[in-house]
């Protein structure tokens, strides 16, 4: 999540502190005043104009699981100005304070990125524009693929064959000491976010994402549950929150009864049952009066002892499942990808903690901004 405490400069001309923004943000008394700017930037990321008017509207969205994190849409007068093969555009999100004079605000990017080049229209009254989606830098690792087959040497430091691939581009990296065992190949055709986000996951690293400046980030994966709350969303005077939610909580399919089978040449066939009939679990076999089993063949384990083990972590991973909240709120600019938030929602009767999955906002004034949220529930 992007920090309330605002970088003094262009961004905070009169050095607003965390306390002012956050009240400015959440307004408990009154209204708030946002307007949104738009700079054009060429294919390093250089600003060519800090400010372009013809965009007519924006939307810009998050989804942390996905390969492209960071989507937009723009609807954009045609004026020549933009190279849609090169530019890019770095919306902002801009609070305005009290008293509103010129440098009374503070502003938020929202992400660089590369736009398409979708055909022009043009309406009755001759206005010319384009309806265009953009995408964020993972685009360019998607495009470009390995023409010959691509190998990282055993023994190679992992994140430094990924600093590799990267190519040089502005990135904030987390080191690592972690190197291959054996050498890792790639056919060639493998795009360069696939090899990445491969080395990335053989190390227990969060896949390659890019911040709202255009920043590559690298860094290892830490558990929400391990994490501060970064925010609190809540149904109060200055919680922001939309009056409707929707709360998703699949438990119709999820076992109460494993089964795992060894069934090897020249030894006894070894079997292992765990059945989950506590009465305190909504699913267990108590609760729901049936059994839902899941068996499966099972060749990996050399002993009674192993499997039993084994079946027992098998329903400790099946009973984690996911519930998830679908929200609405007023335009928050401070969210970044798998923030950690805690929402308090009391027509639901939900205190909990969250990881924001998904996000979409608006590029409009008074426009409602939707988030969906998950936490792990165990059943």
């Amino acid at each position: 999540m992007q920090s309330l405490t605002v970088p003094t400069g262009d961004r905070n001309p009169n050095g607003y502190a965390a306390a002012d923004v956050l009240e400015a943000l959440q307004a408990p008394h009154g209204s708030r005043r946002f307007s949104f700017r738009y700079e054009l930037l060429d294919s390093t990321n250089a600003t060519v104009e800090p400010e372009i008017f013809g965009v007519l509207s924006g939307e810009v969205s998050n989804n942390h699981l996905a390969d492209i994190k960071r989507t937009a849409r723009f609807n954009i007068l045609e004026t020549g100005t933009i190279d849609y093969l090169s530019d890019r555009i770095r919306p902002h999100a801009r609070l305005h304070l009290y008293p509103y004079t010129v440098d009374d605000f503070v502003e938020w990017p929202l992400g660089v990125f590369l736009l398409s080049t979708p055909v022009r229209h043009i309406d009755r009254f001759g206005r010319i524009t384009r309806d265009v989606a953009a995408y964020d830098q993972l685009q360019v690792f998607t495009d470009e693929v390995t023409t010959d087959r691509y190998t990282v040497a055993a023994g190679a430091n992992v994140v430094a064959a990924v600093t590799t691939l990267l190519g040089g581009i502005p990135a904030s990296i987390e080191p690592s000491t972690a190197t291959l065992v054996t050498a890792k190949e790639w056919d060639p055709g493998t795009t360069k976010l696939k090899i990445i986000n491969e080395l990335l996951g053989m190390i227990n690293y969060e896949s390659l994402s890019f911040d709202e400046d255009g920043l590559a980030i690298v860094q290892a994966y830490r558990s929400p549950t391990e994490r501060a709350v970064e925010y609190t969303y809540a149904t109060d005077q200055s919680g922001l929150m939309v009056p409707e939610a929707d709360q998703e909580l699949d438990l119709f399919a999820v076992p109460n009864q494993w089964t795992l089978v060894v069934t090897e040449p020249d030894q006894p066939v070894l079997t292992s049952t765990y059945t989950n009939n506590d009465p305190g679990s909504p699913t267990s076999t108590v609760r729901r009066a049936r059994t839902i089993s899941d068996f499966r063949i099972e060749v990996e384990a050399v002993d009674q002892a192993t499997l039993d083990a084994k079946v027992a972590r098998l329903a400790f991973e099946a009973s984690q499942v996911y519930e998830a909240l679908e929200f609405s709120t007023a335009v928050m600019p401070i969210h970044s990808g798998n923030d950690v938030i805690h929402i308090q929602f009391d027509p639901l009767a939900i205190n909990h903690k969250y990881a924001e999955q998904t996000w979409t906002l608006p590029l409009r004034a008074g426009a409602t901004m939707t988030h969906r949220a998950r936490r792990v529930v165990t059943v």
